[in-house]
Parts: structure tokens; sequence; C-alpha cells
């Protein structure tokens, strides 16, 4: 298979200049031409008018000798015929080569015998012959057709000229249309090989400055602006690469610190299996079975709490492929309420008001992941005691669920809610957040195909409305 060649940018650059100079050099060389062609046919024109001009006064001064019988008509008779022979071998030697050699030639031949009638006419005694008279028809009829000939070459010169004008013109027009086209066509082609390019690298790389990592449609342009579109690509795998890691550098982080809570949840349920296991044990010795039963139930029960603390965990924990599955959302909220409950202090109450009916095609732990950084985010801007609430509703005309996690907070000023989502953007103190834990959220439901606001005024706490498509479709 033959590759087509690949030709850089400057070239391609070069090559639509060099052209579009060629063009022009092309269009002034054949106007340049016309033009000096036109100057020939006009010096051709006046000499063809001068003869016509001279042929005249040898008609002239030939009426003249013929009614006076005068010599001295006869002698400017034939001067004016020398001027004319001069005349017409002048024509000769500037457009000789010209369309019209050919008439120059039979007007020469007429002037010859022109001349030679006229000396013979000149040098007969008597007027009153046969031969005379019949000489001085011939010489006429020569004549006359001799001033026909030079009144057809300033026809054909003038008409030659009036070509060569409406040939200049056409091509005025012609070159006009062509250059109009050209400013049109290069300036097009330098948009869609440059500046479209150029514009799509600056739409996504707006795209990754919000945290939002789209690949480009590389447009096979076989030059440095492909390898640069493709560079970006690489680029942009790379950065998502890195953002994943430290996404799940957070979420580990985001484990060290749950586990302190978890720690707190499982010594509720390990100290009353220890006590259960004390009571049944005392009581092996009396069978009482119905208290050693109760006893046993209770460790099965606070085991299976346990279990459903250290699970929450795990799945919190563990790294899976996006997959969208029909979830219950609330219980997948609960899990997340249950996993962050030691970090929300006593005095915040955090209520879920969600149907057990609503099931919702999403990544449960993904989603947990974005329910358990907002509830975060709810409990830190509470000061004091105060409440976060998590409802849901389904809107029908859209077919998509409405969360709204609304807290009962210090709000969210204005002028930083357009950057809440923004990457590495956070009105903590350093040291306190790295800025992730929102950006996170707004990938996440990017992939789901939703979409997330804020709504808040200062004092009056914050409200976060998360968009869920019911459809079955991601973005990966």
């Amino acid at each position: 298979m033959i590759k087509s060649p690949h030709f850089t940018l400057k070239f391609k650059s070069m090559l639509i200049l060099g052209c579009y100079i060629l063009g022009i050099l092309s269009m002034g060389l054949i106007s340049y031409d016309q033009l000096h062609t036109t100057e020939r046919k006009t010096e051709l024109l006046e000499l063809a008018y001068n003869l016509n001009n001279i042929i005249l006064e040898v008609r002239r001064y030939e009426k003249n000798f013929f009614l006076y019988y005068k010599e001295e008509a006869l002698q400017e008779n034939k001067r004016y015929l020398a001027e004319a022979f001069d005349t017409e071998k002048t024509i000769i030697a500037r457009g000789g080569r010209l369309k019209i050699a050919p008439m120059l030639m039979e007007f020469e031949k007429q002037l010859i015998a022109y001349q030679t009638t006229m000396e013979l006419v000149s040098q007969q005694e008597s007027t009153n012959t046969p031969e005379y008279l019949q000489m001085v028809d011939s010489l006429r009829e020569e004549g006359k057709r001799m001033t026909e000939l030079s009144e057809e070459l300033v026809r054909f010169e003038r008409s030659q000229i009036h070509d060569i004008l409406n040939t200049l013109k056409s091509q005025l027009i012609a070159w006009s249309v062509m250059a109009v086209s050209l400013g049109v066509i290069l300036p097009w082609m330098m948009i869609f090989k440059i500046f479209h390019p150029l514009t799509i690298i600056k739409g996504a790389t707006e795209d990754i400055a919000h945290g939002r990592f789209n690949r480009i449609e590389v447009i096979n342009t076989q030059d440095e602006m492909q390898q640069v579109m493709e560079a970006f690509n690489t680029m942009v795998r790379e950065l998502e690469r890195r953002q994943n890691q430290l996404v799940q550098s957070k979420k580990l982080s985001s484990i060290g610190t749950l586990t302190a809570g978890v720690a707190h949840q499982l010594n509720n349920p390990l100290n009353n299996i220890s006590t259960s296991c004390q009571i049944a044990v005392a009581e092996l010795g009396s069978g009482d079975m119905e208290l050693i039963n109760r006893m046993l139930h209770n460790i099965d029960q606070e085991t299976l709490r346990a279990r459903d603390v250290v699970k929450g965990l795990l799945e919190f924990s563990r790294v899976q492929d996006f997959t969208l599955r029909p979830s219950q959302l609330a219980e997948v909220v609960r899990r997340a309420v249950r996993l962050v409950q030691s970090q929300v202090p006593a005095d915040i109450t955090v209520s879920v008001e969600i149907e057990e009916v609503l099931v919702v095609p999403m990544d449960s732990q993904r989603m947990q992941e974005v329910f358990l950084n907002l509830i975060i985010n709810a409990a830190q801007s509470i000061r004091g005691s105060g409440k976060i609430t998590i409802s849901a509703s389904r809107n029908e005309n859209a077919e998509e669920i409405v969360i709204e996690v609304h807290d009962t907070g210090e709000g969210i000023p204005e002028k930083i809610q357009g950057r809440l989502f923004d990457p590495f953007y956070t009105t903590k103190e350093e040291g306190q957040g790295t800025g992730l834990g929102l950006s996170v959220v707004y990938g996440i439901i990017q992939k789901h195909n939703g979409n997330i606001t804020v709504k808040s005024m200062p004092g009056q706490g914050a409200s976060f409305f998360i968009s869920l498509p019911l459809a079955r479709e991601t973005t990966i």
C-alpha cells in the first residue's frame, strides 16, 4: 500500500503562497503581452491611416493631372507613390509576420501595377486614342482598388485593436474573479488547516480547566497540526490517568479518615457480642436455653451489623470499572451516610427523604462517593447545630431524577459558585483541603450524563442539585 506523502505546514503555506504569486505573475505577463501587442497594433493603425491618406493624395494629384495635364501634378503623384512604398515597407517591417501580411502583399502588387500604368499614361502623346482611354480606365480601376485596400488595412487594424481590448476586458474580469476566489479560498484553507484545529484545541483546554478530560477528533491534515492534535490527545490521556491516581489517593486518604469512625461504629456491636457471649457462657450451667438462644441471636445480629460496616468501607475503597446498574437510590444514600456518620458532629442531623421505590441506573460505588463528599462539605459549612437533608424527586417531563442535598450552613458567596467544581479550587485554609472533592463529584456526575448545580445565598445555607437521566447512557 502506497502511503500519501506528508507535507509540513510550512511547506503547504509556502506552496499556497507560491501558487498565488505564480498566478499573479502569470496574469501580469499575459496582460503585459496583450498590452504590448496592442501597442504594436496601434502603431500599425497609425501607419495604416497615414498610408490611406497618402493614397488619397496620390488619387488627388492623379485627378489634377488629368484635368490640367501639368507636370507639377505628375511629380506630386510620383512623390506620394514613393512615400506610399516607404510606408508600406515600414508596415511590413513592423508587422509583416502578423495577419496583415497577405493584405500588404496584395496592396504592394496593386501599388506597383498602378505605378506602371501611371508611367505609361504619362508617356502618351495623344489623349484621344482608344489605347489611351483604356489605360486611363485601367489606372482609375487600379487606383480605386488601391484605395479600397488601404481602407481595408485601416479597418483590419482597427478591428484587431478592438478584439485585443475586448480580450483584455474579459481577462480583467477573469483575473478579478480568480483573485477574489483565491482571496476567499486561501483564507478558508488557512482557517481549516490552522485556525479550526486551534479552535478545537482551545475548547478542549477549557474543558480540561473545568476538569473534563475530553479527547478531540483528530483532523487528517497530514502535517504538524495533526501531530499537535494527536499529542494533545496523548496529553489528555496522561492527565486523565494522573487525575485518576490523584483521586484514588484522595479516596485512600478519606478511607483513613473514615477508619476512625468505622472503628467507633464497630466498637458497639463488638461490645454487645462480648457481653452476649459472657451471659451465654454463664447460663450454660443453669440450662436456661431461652436466654442462651436470645444471646446467640443478639450475637448474630451484631455480627451482621459489623459486617455491614466493614462491607461498606470495603466497597467504597475497592477500585472497579465504571458500570451502570439499576440501584435503589435511598439505599446508596444511606450507605454513604453510615460511612460518613462519624465525621458529622452530633448536633448536626442528617435526614434522608427518598422514596424506597426510586431505582436509578448508576454506578452505586461512585455515586456513594458523590454523596459522601457532599455530606462532608455540608457538615463543614455548618457552625454549631444544623441539618443536612437529602431528598429526591422524579421529573417526568425530562425523564430524570433530581436529587437535592441541602444544608443549613453559612452558604456560598455567589462570586465563587462558578469555580466550586474546578480542580484544586478550595476555600479552606492551606492543608485543610485539596480542592478535589467537588471536582470528583462533577466528574462522576458527568460520566452518568447528568448535571450538578448549586444554589446558595450567604447565611441561608446551600443546595446542590443533581440531575441523573433514567435512560442507561454513559460517557466513558
